[in-house]
């Protein structure tokens, strides 16, 4: 699950997965509310490397990133 605070609300933080990580997000469920953030559920498929990679990416850009199982 990813939390975006309202700043980073508008970057394409997918689309960057996608780009520079090589991976695969399908998005389960989102809840994103142009006034205060959001949050999505997103399974990433792809080579385990890249998707810890893409975890710290995330994590640098001051998105909560919380993992479930």
């Amino acid at each position: 699950q990813l939390h975006f605070p309202l700043a980073r609300l508008t970057e394409p933080v997918v689309t960057r997965l996608v780009t520079e990580f090589d991976l695969e997000p399908n998005i389960l469920r989102a809840d994103v509310d142009k006034a205060s953030g959001g949050w999505l559920i997103v399974e990433l498929k792809g080579d385990d490397a890249r998707i810890n990679s893409a975890t710290d990416w995330l994590r640098a850009q001051n998105l909560v990133v919380q993992e479930m199982e």
